[in-house]
């Protein structure tokens, strides 16, 4: 640790920005998670440790769902709500002990997809279980996958949004050269399996990333491009961005979980399953549309300045 000293940062300091997060994850789950790490502050506990419990809450939430007591479901919900509260404790807890790291990070976005798998699976196990409808059983692949590809968009538009409005960034974006680099590092010195699953993961989850932001918007990879960053590039940046960004917000992880566990605690889970298919989709398909037009206009202008992103060699 830093000079040794264990400091709980300023709340505003700990959020990765009000124009990446919705309300509810700003306004309640981010206190919550604030409040925790003060409260654990002094323990032995690590910022990976606090991932893996968030990990291991969600998955506990969805082996209830499967379970299909009308008694477990509710606890299920509650017990996703708190995976998302701790979802955002282990980024706190990092910056107060100075435990910052790569792994981290690659551990903390496999934790996530894994919840959102097994909690969407098993909330559509259930509701199959419980009410035998086979016009809900058809649009539940349309749910599940959805709801995966619009949280790895929101997670690659929001790292773009965070770099792109920092006038300091040095315009490289971490992709899966960088994954591959990591992963390969951590077999050659023969690193623990959770770390080598971790970056696994990592790579895999960047790779289905690249080949879906290809898919609805080519002109916004940056894998191995310079951008360049100056105040008036993040101020552009932020100026066609920040509604398409609004949007993504809104079919995030936080949305999906707090959702899904609100229905699972009123023992609808059903309820879910038709606002995932209309309603999050109709919202995913209106960012998609913006984010296009922002990101051409974003690029028409940075060409107009001479300031078009470099080609990186590998």
């Amino acid at each position: 640790m830093a000079n040794g000293t264990i400091r709980l940062p300023a709340f505003a300091d700990v959020i990765k920005g009000r124009d990446v997060e919705d309300p509810v994850n700003l306004w309640v789950h981010r206190p919550l998670a604030y409040l925790f790490v003060a409260l654990t502050l002094r323990t032995p506990l690590t910022p990976n440790q606090i991932t893996l419990l968030a990990m291991f809450s969600g998955i506990g939430a969805s082996l209830l769902w499967l379970q299909g007591d009308p008694l477990m479901v509710p606890l299920g919900g509650f017990m996703l709500w708190a995976s998302a509260i701790l979802d955002g404790a282990d980024g706190i807890m990092a910056r107060a002990k100075h435990m910052h790291s790569d792994l981290g990070r690659a551990l903390d976005g496999s934790a996530d997809m894994i919840v959102a798998l097994f909690t969407v699976a098993a909330g559509m196990w259930h509701i199959w279980r419980s009410q035998q409808d086979f016009l809900q059983l058809a649009v539940m692949p349309v749910a599940l996958i959805t709801a995966v590809i619009q949280i790895w968009l929101y997670d690659y538009f929001k790292e773009c949004y965070q770099n792109s409005t920092n006038p300091s960034w040095d315009g490289l974006s971490f992709g899966r050269p960088e994954a591959a680099a990591k992963m390969k590092k951590a077999e050659a010195e023969n690193a623990p399996l959770l770390t080598r699953l971790a970056w696994n993961s990592m790579l895999g989850m960047l790779g289905h990333q690249h080949r879906f932001v290809k898919l609805v918007n080519g002109q916004a990879i940056r894998e191995g491009l310079r951008f360049k960053s100056n105040e008036e590039t993040a101020r552009l940046y932020r100026k066609y961005n920040y509604w398409p960004m609004q949007l993504w917000s809104l079919v995030s992880l936080c949305p999906h979980t707090y959702l899904i566990a609100i229905c699972a605690i009123f023992n609808r889970l059903e309820l879910y399953l038709w606002y995932r298919v209309f309603v999050g989709n109709g919202i995913w398909l209106a960012a998609v549309i913006l984010q296009r037009r922002a990101t051409r206009r974003f690029m028409a202008d940075m060409d107009e300045m001479g300031m078009s992103p470099e080609r990186v060699d590998p």
